[in-house]
């Protein structure tokens, strides 16, 4: 099975309010009503979402409200001025807990 394939073909994911990967459609539609009857479960994590990550796109659905959200497509990059590092004259140990 090309996974790939298979995440194109069921495009539209939701996921309830926790993260939580609930359901996966093929198509717009469908996935889009079940994502509001979800929502109004008394017990569903709010809000409920679906992506499309092909059109990179996120309907956040809660309390009888729908929102869309377009993914940022620009580029930005970050980094330090390679004289800053040298700068500080000394290395000093790292510590994580």
């Amino acid at each position: 099975m090309d996974t790939g394939k298979s995440m194109i073909g069921r495009r539209f994911l939701v996921f309830d309010g926790d993260g939580e990967l609930v359901a996966t459609f093929p198509e717009w539609g469908p996935a889009h009503a079940w994502a509001h009857l979800r929502a109004m479960e008394p017990r569903t994590p709010q809000p409920v979402q679906v992506e499309d990550r092909c059109d990179r796109r996120t309907w956040t659905i809660e309390a009888g409200r729908c929102r869309m959200t377009v993914w940022r497509r620009d580029v930005e990059y970050r980094s330090c001025a390679p004289d800053v590092a040298v700068s500080m004259g000394r290395r000093e140990h790292a510590w994580a807990s």
